[in-house]
């Protein structure tokens, strides 16, 4: 599934200046039964459009991975959204 760059067109749109932040993508880890993601700005912003995505697109679900937006090295190396 394709990111549409939702939010991030919009904070654009919006005189929000995106430019200085750099994507290295996130760290998904279980802390003591708590799920925890760790990234820059432009990195949750970007989370935040795939999410926004996954609930616009026709399909079910979808799989972040080190391909899309999580770092090589999480601990957590594979996120599914599903949309009921």
């Amino acid at each position: 599934m394709e990111c549409r760059n939702i939010l991030r067109d919009f904070l654009k749109d919006n005189s929000y200046d995106l430019e200085e932040d750099k994507s290295k993508g996130i760290e998904v880890n279980n802390d003591n039964g708590e799920l925890v993601i760790k990234g820059s700005r432009l990195d949750l912003i970007e989370l935040a459009d795939y999410i926004a995505s996954a609930a616009l697109s026709d399909k079910g679900h979808i799989h972040l991975d080190n391909l899309t937006i999580i770092k090589e090295d999480s601990k957590i190396k594979e996120i599914i959204i599903e949309k009921e």
